[in-house]
C-alpha cells in the first residue's frame, strides 16, 4: 500500500475491522518510508488525515450535545443541572466512534515519528547564501550539492500563498542538474542562472549541503524549503 485516499473513511467496506486492516496496512508503509529518512509525501498526508478525523469526532461531538436529554436531578455541590442523554448511536456511528479512536492517536503517532526525523535531518542540513544576498528573499534559486557526486540540482522557488495545510509554503520546480569543478564553481552557477534569466537580474541564491545521502525530492527538498522559510522570516 503506496498511500491512503483521502476518503478512505467512507469509501469502500464500512466496518473496523477491514478500515483497521486498512490502517496498518498504511501505517506499515509510513514506517518503511521513514526508515529509509522518505518523509514526503507521508509526513504531510498523516497531518491531513488526523486534522480529517478530529474533524469529524468534534462535528460528531457537537451534533450529539444538540440533541434533548432527559433531566434526572440537581448536583447539590455545584447546583449544577444533571442530565441523561436519550440518543443511542446506531451500528453505523458505533462502529464510526470504534474507527477514530483507532485511527486518530495512530496519526499522531506517526506524525511524531515523522517529525522527529524531520528535525534530525534540519541538523544535518545547512542553507548558505551564494554571493551578495539581496533584498528581495521571495524568489531565486536552491542549489544542492550531491552528498558523494561533483554534481548540483537546481531548483528556481518562489515564495507562494497556502497549502492544503494552510501553512505558507515555496513552489518549487526542477531546472537542471549540473556537474561543477574547477571551471564551473557554485559562484559561476548563479552567474549563469542570472543570465539565463533575464526576470531576475540579481536571484537570491542558495547552495544546500547535507552531511548525509538524503533523499533529495522525498527528504532535502522539503528540508531546505522549511529552512528558507525560516530565512524569508514566514515560517
Amino acid at each position: 500500500m503506496s498511500e491512503l485516499d483521502k476518503n478512505w473513511l467512507t469509501e469502500g467496506i464500512f466496518d473496523f475491522e477491514y478500515k483497521k486492516y486498512v490502517l496498518m496496512a498504511y501505517f506499515q508503509h509510513v514506517r518503511d518510508q521513514f526508515t529509509h529518512n522518505r518523509l514526503h509525501p507521508c509526513l504531510p498526508e498523516l497531518k491531513l488525515h488526523l486534522d480529517a478525523c478530529v474533524s469529524i469526532q468534534h462535528n460528531k461531538s457537537r451534533i450529539r450535545t444538540s440533541l434533548p436529554k432527559n433531566l434526572t436531578g440537581i448536583d447539590v455541590k455545584t447546583w449544577q443541572l444533571q442530565y441523561e442523554e436519550t440518543h443511542q448511536d446506531d451500528p453505523f456511528m458505533s462502529d464510526l466512534n470504534y474507527i477514530l479512536d483507532f485511527a486518530i492517536p495512530r496519526f499522531s503517532k506517526s506524525i511524531e515519528e515523522g517529525s522527529e526525523r524531520f528535525s534530525e535531518v534540519e541538523e544535518n542540513v545547512k542553507v548558505s547564501p551564494v554571493g551578495i544576498v539581496p533584498l528581495r528573499l521571495q524568489e531565486g534559486y536552491l542549489l544542492f550539492l550531491h552528498t558523494f557526486q561533483p554534481l548540483v540540482s537546481i531548483f528556481q522557488y518562489q515564495l507562494a500563498l497556502y497549502n492544503a495545510l494552510k501553512e505558507r509554503y515555496l513552489k518549487t520546480v526542477y531546472v537542471d542538474t549540473v556537474r561543477i569543478g574547477l571551471g564551473n564553481t557554485i559562484s559561476q552557477l548563479k552567474v549563469d542562472l542570472t543570465k539565463r534569466n533575464r526576470t531576475m537580474p540579481n536571484p537570491a541564491t542558495y547552495v544546500v549541503e547535507s552531511r548525509y545521502d538524503y533523499p533529495l525530492h522525498e527528504t532535502l527538498l522539503p528540508v531546505a524549503e522549511r529552512l528558507m522559510l525560516r530565512e524569508i522570516n514566514v515560517a
